[in-house]
């Protein structure tokens, strides 16, 4: 998923970079579009350069791959499991995707715009006359200091431009919503998970008898008994393995409202089985036996926060009697203190919180670096393409800045005009892509986790949110000290040279 939405970025970038280059150079092409050369011998010039770069860079970028950044990746695999040795080959889904997809987007996005923007006559691009709107007259703007006024002229001027500056950021907090929300949500599991638990102890039994045929008890004065089987939600990606719990009416450990006056057919849920499949009190589950051509269906009186799995409980009274139980039969004890008067043969596994939380800190184990490699990405792709639009707006207003040099204004002055406008416009879109990056990143998140066994939602810590936000500025910072060298350096001979 992050591979797709940095391919996006790729595409999105080249076809800026295209447009400002074709922009830049419009004179160049209406001379020679004049002296006879014709469309398509301009688009096959300007589309080789890109292409054959982007060529180069897979090249390289394969070669590195497979050598330097190989170690980066292994390091990363041992990381994550006991796995054995690795060895390392060829893969053609990885090169398809990484190599061809890339030298593909390149062609297309280039094609595209290249072929749109020769549409423009040749005395069109000797007057750097590109824009498909004819000028509008000027907004009239409120009576603010003169400095503040020419800000916001600047902001209006280059609206279109912002406005993908905006789409790139939000792109690029879309994959830091991932890489900072991902070890977020394991560690609010981690730390959440006490309250996840029915009790500290939850005892499996092998069965409820010894080998002696005599039912299995205990001393513990806070043990107490539970039942359990599994049933499936089938659908058509996969089905779902579903815990199905009977418990005690005045359960210590389960605690639901009115156990001891549910129907027969009624069942409380798990917050994850609802959330996952959107089910509500008063609505019909069905659910299939695993083994047998048995089809049980449930109506759901509650749900119970409790727990993460995907469950169903009910009375074990009423469980017996679902399920053709025998009288007496259970499944295990739930306690909170440690059973030890049960014979360790008769137990067939102990779930503690150790093993609850397991998987959420192999998780992080494995996939924090991962995450970090993909927060730095993102630092260095939300530089690369906000350097390229703020490096657009400055070009584009390259006249206007040598005029003002002219007129006595320093380059301090200068760059509080032009980068104080693209720093508000950059501070105001991240604020609002951190929200909708969030908020984004949670759809898919859902949409992923229909996919697998088991479910937990997406949380982002308020300290997650400001690493997001800063990660963005900590980039356009980054491009800041470019952007000031860039109109140190226009000249003021410039604007009496453009003049026409």
């Amino acid at each position: 998923m992050l591979l797709d939405i940095l391919i996006v970025i790729i595409a999105f970038i080249f076809a800026v970079t295209i447009s400002n280059t074709i922009a830049n150079e419009s004179s160049a092409i209406g001379t020679l579009r004049a002296s006879g050369y014709t469309k398509g011998e301009l688009i096959r010039h300007y589309l080789s350069m890109p292409v054959i770069v982007t060529f180069l860079a897979a090249v390289v970028g394969n070669i590195l791959g497979y050598t330097v950044f190989k170690d980066v990746v292994v390091g990363m695999y041992y990381n994550s499991y006991s796995l054995p040795t690795y060895h390392t080959i060829w893969n053609p889904g990885a090169f398809i995707k990484t190599t061809l997809a890339p030298v593909i987007i390149m062609l297309v996005v280039n094609l595209i715009v290249i072929i749109r923007m020769m549409q423009h006559t040749p005395l069109q691009f000797l007057r750097h006359d590109l824009k498909k709107t004819k000028r509008k007259k000027a907004m009239r703007l409120p009576r603010w200091s003169f400095m503040s006024r020419f800000r916001l002229r600047i902001m209006f001027q280059n609206v279109a431009n912002y406005l993908i500056l905006f789409v790139g950021i939000f792109f690029i907090m879309v994959m830091l919503a991932m890489a900072v929300g991902m070890p977020d949500t394991l560690d609010y599991y981690k730390k959440n998970t006490d309250s996840m638990m029915f009790a500290k102890y939850q005892y499996v039994l092998k069965s409820y008898v010894d080998a002696d045929g005599n039912v299995l008890e205990t001393d513990n004065s806070d043990a107490e008994k539970f039942d359990m089987t599994s049933l499936l939600r089938r659908s058509d990606d996969f089905d779902e393995e579903v815990s199905v719990y009977g418990v005690e009416t005045d359960s210590a450990y389960v605690k639901l409202k009115d156990m001891d006056s549910l129907k027969d057919n009624e069942v409380y849920i798990s917050d994850s089985f609802a959330d996952k499949y959107g089910i509500k009190p008063g609505d019909t589950i069905k659910l299939d036996a695993q083994y047998e051509k048995k089809t049980y269906k449930f109506k759901v009186k509650g749900t119970y926060d409790k727990s993460q799995s995907i469950a169903v409980f009910m009375p074990i009274e009423h469980f017996a009697d679902t399920f053709d139980f025998a009288d007496g039969r259970f499944s295990g004890f739930l306690s909170d203190t440690k059973i030890k008067d049960i014979d360790e043969s008769n137990i067939a596994t102990t779930i503690t919180i150790r093993d609850i939380t397991k998987m959420a800190d192999q998780l992080d184990h494995s996939m924090g670096s991962y995450m970090q490699y993909f927060q730095v990405l993102c630092i260095l792709l939300s530089a690369v393409m906000i350097y390229l639009l703020t490096k657009l707006i400055i070009e584009k207003n390259e006249t206007a800045i040598s005029m003002t040099k002219i007129l006595g204004y320093d380059n301090r002055e200068i760059a509080g005009l032009y980068l104080a406008s693209t720093s508000i416009v950059v501070v105001i879109s991240d604020i609002i892509s951190v929200v909708l990056g969030a908020k984004v990143m949670d759809i898919v998140w859902r949409i992923m986790l229909q996919t697998f066994s088991g479910w937990f939602s997406f949380h982002m810590t308020p300290v997650g949110y400001v690493k997001m936000f800063a990660f963005v500025l900590i980039g356009y910072l980054i491009v800041t000290v470019f952007d000031f060298r860039r109109i140190k350096r226009i000249p003021m001979d410039m604007a009496l040279k453009n003049v026409e």
